[in-house]
């Protein structure tokens, strides 16, 4: 049975520290408030110094794990959106090749020239939206004078000088 209780406790050596007067006060104090002994909460600091020491030594290690996931992550939420930006533009490539028929079987064809016009015109417009930022697109997109002068150039109306940089 003593075999038995020697192989469950670790195997320790014994080892003098010198302490200030202050800190072995401040050692005690703790041990008291703890209801523990001053021994225990001197190993109890230095397991919990070697810890942060190993920590330490092991940061640059954790870092690099760290920044190899979160890579991992941002590449393949990169090409998740890349996946979505290729579905978006072939679904509007539709529809606007689906507008595109639906106008020319409604328009009068001797007019063809001029619906040539509308779609050099919406290219052109969707080109200079898509080179905009945000808030000056929206802002162009809902300039109803630009709208009505597109149009009345379109229609051979009054020439008009149209700003595709509105």
């Amino acid at each position: 049975m003593k075999d038995r209780a020697k192989s469950v406790k670790p195997k320790t050596q014994k080892r003098s520290v010198v302490f200030s007067t202050e800190t072995l006060e401040q050692i005690e104090k703790l041990a008291i408030k703890k209801n523990v002994f001053a021994s225990d909460i001197i190993r109890e600091f230095v397991d919990k110094g070697l810890a942060v020491n190993g920590y330490e030594e092991n940061l640059d290690t954790i870092t690099a794990i760290i920044h190899q996931e979160i890579e991992i992550s941002i590449k393949a939420l990169a090409n998740r959106l890349a996946g979505m930006i290729n579905r978006i533009t072939i679904i509007s490539a539709a529809g606007y090749y689906a507008n595109i028929a639906t106008v020319s079987d409604l328009i009068d064809k001797d007019r063809y020239s001029s619906f040539e016009k509308i779609e050099k015109f919406a290219r052109k417009r969707a080109l200079a939206y898509a080179n905009m930022k945000s808030s000056e697109s929206l802002a162009a997109f809902m300039d109803d004078e630009e709208m009505k002068k597109a149009i009345a150039e379109i229609k051979g109306g009054k020439q008009s000088h149209v700003d595709f940089d509105v």
